[in-house]
């Protein structure tokens, strides 16, 4: 009886402790899936699948040993041989065993570490302590990785906590099994009322959880100030600019390279230093990015510059403009027009005036400062505003250099409203019917093929141009490591974009920016390279609290510079795509008749980075309305099963319209529970008495009668009796009602097990 007590014991919870820490595996497993080759990601997870599934069995610990090796090697040689690792040849033994063992390396010591740490793991794991422990290990290697590497770890985090509180919960119960085991027997009969509490507990926690506001934190983490340990004090923009590096970098000193807005994109690459020195704040409604300038032409190093692309410029007279002339509005989009105030924060002088995507008017704020300073120039084609210094009042001018830039000037944007389902689903001879936008498609003579052949590859399961695009945004955000110091000694190739997708793997905005701009021309689909700012960041909730006076304006600084793609979708125009970790292209979508924002920027470049969007954060009004609904159904259904007493009786005083006696609960209460009784098989004809049916049952189930007979006593007490009924005889009441139905229940089982067998 005590062996087959302890089986039943070892079974359940090491079923549950198996669970939890398969669980936890699976999360570095996630982690690392991109750092490994697919077959090793895919020996790892099923030697651990198998290990798993294979303790669970009811065997010696001598056999579990030997089915988990045989299995295991099983599973190498399955997975080899679909990689195509292994090709066998022979006989089984010693042939293909002797082959698959030189195929083996390096690949199986991932799997036996793996399959050593989950075996300790199992076997140390056997305490509160332990288990606290090695939970709080995992949560702060996700947390350092989250933080100082490109990768977003919070579901990794969320999925472990929640495995680690079932671990517990588990042990909890294990040790309640243990030491109270009468109370371990009679909560095993009670599983659904269990599970409803648990049930219920979860949805509270998960709608506490979705009704709580974003709110920004008060102190700073570790990671932003040691970040920000230069402090904002090195301003750039404060030194002249003698040559720049790339489309989010300048060059302020020799050797010396931070970020900010940059004058030449002619070669791209090499790494760069933050710089949190103020660029601009921006009032407006709707999050952007701040578009600046776009290139078209690629020469394998970097984009060409301006004066050899060219641009047909409208000159824009005076302060003001009506509305900007320029292309059509593309047909199959709504416009939604924003104003953006762009008040300058620095005295440094940049080639345009900065918006929100495409400009339709533009207003100089500053008007008896800038009416000299410079001349406005538009380039409607390729969307840009450029500041061209008047060289007369330059030298004729007492004020600072800078103040001959706009300070403050508004611009009222036409951002599209994209039908993104509509959109997904046009074809290649929809979108492009016509030789429209190839001066977008060039791609220069010597162009590797191989970036060619991995456009196709990684795209193959798109069936529209859109759908191919968001295959190969997802696959630049998910196989390469941002950093702002990427590994130049791995550099190979003569071309910019060769050489980031198969040499050095890493990089920052302008590597993904123009990796993907080329890939998606090799494709056919027109594309263009776009360089600005990020949006910048807002002041949280607790600071305009206490600063009202501040603003909610966007803070832009020269850490949020920045480099994006736009693509051409023929009537649907040009559409921002985000290739960059950790960046998500503001973009305004059109579903259900209504406008929403496709993803807001998370301002992830450099040292901007967040931690990203939760996953509550992240999902859409209508499915955090529904999950609302669901959690506080599931609250009050639970709320009326546990409160079902006191609506049953505040109902009938609503009927009387005063409150009930002691004896008239009683009486309510047990002509209930007959009627519960009816339902389980104790039947009760019209012309019977109560006795006359109690003296029935008990003929049927003597075990009964005992707690029939005290129920009937108080009944009939309670109806007959002139004297009041007591509290002490209402508490028998409910008492001996809760036992008759724990009985009953009993009986009822074991009759249907009785009728199964």
């Amino acid at each position: 009886m005590k062996r087959s007590h302890n089986r039943s014991l070892f079974s359940w919870y090491r079923l549950f402790s198996v669970l939890w820490l398969l669980v936890i595996a699976m999360q570095w497993i996630d982690y690392t899936e991109p750092l490994w080759f697919d077959e090793t990601t895919a020996l790892v997870t099923v030697t651990l699948l198998s290990v798993a599934a294979i303790e669970l069995l009811p065997l010696k610990a001598t056999w579990r040993w030997i089915i988990k090796a045989i299995v295991v090697m099983a599973g190498w040689r399955i997975v080899l041989i679909a990689y195509d690792v292994y090709l066998p040849s022979g006989r089984l033994v010693p042939d293909q065993l002797y082959g698959m063992a030189q195929q083996f390396t390096p690949y199986i010591w991932f799997s036996l570490a793996a399959w050593v740490f989950f075996e300790l793991a199992l076997e140390l794991l056997n305490g509160k302590k332990r288990i606290l422990l090695f939970l709080a290990g995992d949560l702060i290697a996700f947390a350092i990785l989250d933080s100082f590497t490109s990768y977003y770890l919070w579901q990794n985090v969320a999925w472990t906590v929640f495995a680690g509180l079932g671990w517990l919960a588990s042990l909890h119960f294990r040790s309640f099994q243990l030491k109270y085991p009468h109370g371990w027997n009679r909560l095993r009969h009670q599983p659904l009322r269990i599970a409803a509490n648990i049930v219920a507990i979860f949805a509270c926690v998960l709608l506490i959880g979705v009704s709580m506001p974003s709110v920004s934190p008060v102190l700073t983490d570790p990671y932003t100030a040691w970040k920000n340990r230069g402090g904002p004090g090195g301003n750039a923009a404060a030194t002249p600019v003698s040559s720049t590096d790339s489309g989010s970098v300048t060059i302020i000193a020799p050797q010396e390279v931070i970020s900010g807005y940059s004058r030449d994109d002619k070669e791209l690459g090499g790494g760069f230093e933050f710089s949190y020195g103020p660029v601009m704040t921006v009032d407006t409604s709707v999050r952007s990015y701040w578009r600046g300038e776009t290139r078209r032409n690629y020469t394998g190093k970097g984009w060409m510059d301006l004066s050899e692309e060219g641009r047909d410029f409208n000159r824009i007279q005076g302060v003001s403009t009506g509305e900007l002339p320029g292309e059509e509005i593309p047909p199959k989009v709504e416009i939604m027009q924003v104003e953006q105030t762009i008040t300058m924060q620095n005295e440094e002088i940049y080639p345009v005036l900065f918006g929100g995507y495409t400009m339709g008017t533009v207003e100089l704020l500053d008007e008896e400062e800038q009416q000299t300073g410079g001349t406005m120039m538009w380039a409607p084609k390729e969307a840009e505003l450029h500041w061209e210094m008047n060289h007369q009042a330059l030298t004729r001018s007492s004020q600072p250099i800078g103040r001959l830039y706009p300070k403050k000037y508004k611009v009222v944007a036409n951002i599209p409203v994209i039908p993104l389902e509509e959109l997904r689903e046009a074809s290649f001879e929809t979108l492009y019917p016509a030789d429209k936008e190839n001066a977008y498609l060039q791609i220069p003579s010597g162009f590797p093929d191989r970036v060619r052949e991995l456009a196709l590859q990684v795209t193959a399961e798109g069936t529209t141009p859109y759908r191919k695009m968001e295959l190969l945004q997802d696959y630049l955000r998910q196989n390469y490591e941002y950093t702002n110091q990427p590994d130049l000694s791995l550099k190979k190739s003569e071309d910019f974009v060769d050489s980031f997708l198969f040499e050095i793997k890493q990089g920052y905005c302008d590597y993904y920016s123009t990796a993907m701009v080329m890939m998606a021309r090799s494709l056919g689909i027109p594309a263009r390279w776009v360089k600005g700012y990020s949006p910048g960041t807002q002041p949280n909730p607790e600071y305009m609290q206490r600063f009202p006076e501040t603003g909610m304006d966007y803070r832009v600084n020269n850490a949020d510079a920045h480099s994006w793609t736009e693509l051409y979708f023929g009537d649907y125009g040009w559409v921002p795509f985000e290739a960059t970790p950790g960046f998500s292209a503001p973009v305004l979508y059109k579903q259900d008749g209504s406008v929403m924002t496709l993803a807001d920027s998370s301002d992830l470049d450099g040292a901007s980075r967040d931690n990203g969007k939760g996953m509550l954060e992240s999902m859409s009004p209508e499915t955090i309305r529904n999950l609302i609904i669901i959690c506080i159904a599931v609250i009050l259904l639970w709320a009326v099963y546990q409160l079902r007493s006191v609506l049953y009786f505040a109902f009938f005083r609503l009927r009387l319209g005063r409150p009930l006696t002691l004896g008239e609960k009683a009486v309510l209460q047990t002509q209930h529970l007959i009627r519960r009784l009816r339902r389980r098989g104790f039947n009760r004809s019209g012309d019977e008495t109560l006795r006359e049916s109690v003296d029935r049952w008990k003929e049927k189930q003597p075990e009964l009668a005992a707690t029939l007979d005290t129920l009937l006593s108080e009944f009939e007490r309670a109806s007959y009796s002139p004297e009041s009924f007591s509290p002490q005889q209402w508490r028998i009441v409910r008492e001996q009602s809760r036992k008759l139905m724990r009985m009953t229940r009993k009986r009822k089982k074991r009759d249907r097990y009785a009728v199964m067998r």
